[in-house]
């Protein structure tokens, strides 16, 4: 069984998009096992400190239900809520603000969520990313296996590790996504044997693909429900 010192490892590899280590990640035939576990390990880590920074900023910020509930009092003494309220003595704020304070408390909680399915989404995004990459190198005249792709590929995810620095409340890193591509780019190239051009656009179109993938599916689901609403 791989120690967590080795895997860890194997992820700063591909943060430091060390050509050696894709090339061994290639040729190494537990490569699909180990890309799992160090994706997994990375979205733990980036998890953890998501979920941290997350509750320090929460402690660190005041209460939105206290500031709400301080700009509902304002509101209300306001001349023109004043003179609404005398010609309707129905009138009331307090529903839109009730809304306000529930859609508030749920958004409190965005964070922390987010954070807890971190790994689940990152290895859903290899896998998937894995699998269109695979196919559009293969296209390309790629000699790697589905394995070896995503063997090396997982590496890439090594670039999510700067997203640790969230840590601290209110950080905010930027950079990951482009240096994760250039990580892939040497993994396809590296477990494919492509050449330059090739290993560049076996990088760049599996993104483009699933956005217009995603493109037409939302565009379907608006179509479907415009008819419904008509139908209806």
């Amino acid at each position: 069984m791989e120690s967590l010192a080795y895997l860890v490892r194997l992820s700063t590899a591909g943060l430091l998009l060390d050509v050696n280590t894709f090339r061994s990640q290639r040729d190494n035939p537990y490569a699909l096992r180990e890309g799992f576990l160090v994706v997994l390990i990375v979205g733990i880590l980036v998890g953890i400190a998501g979920l941290i920074g997350n509750l320090l900023s929460r402690l660190a910020s005041p209460d939105p239900l206290a500031t709400l509930a301080i700009v509902q009092r304002s509101l209300e003494r306001m001349a023109l809520v004043v003179e609404l309220q005398r010609i309707n003595p129905d009138f009331s704020l307090d529903p839109v603000f009730s809304q306000l304070a529930t859609t508030f408390s749920i958004l409190q909680w965005s964070g922390v969520i987010g954070a807890l399915i971190t790994p689940f989404v990152y290895l859903l995004g290899w896998l998937i990313y894995g699998i269109v990459a695979h196919l559009t190198a293969r296209v390309l005249g790629g000699e790697g296996t589905l394995a070896q792709t995503l063997g090396c590929t997982a590496l890439a995810s090594g670039a999510n590790l700067l997203a640790i620095a969230q840590i601290i409340p209110f950080v905010t890193v930027a950079g990951t996504t482009l240096l994760g591509l250039i990580g892939c780019y040497i993994g396809l190239r590296t477990a494919h044997q492509l050449s330059a051009w090739r290993a560049f656009w076996a990088a760049l179109l599996g993104p483009i693909l699933l956005g217009l993938l995603l493109l037409v599916i939302s565009c379907g689901g608006v179509a479907v429900l415009v008819a419904a609403a008509q139908g209806g």
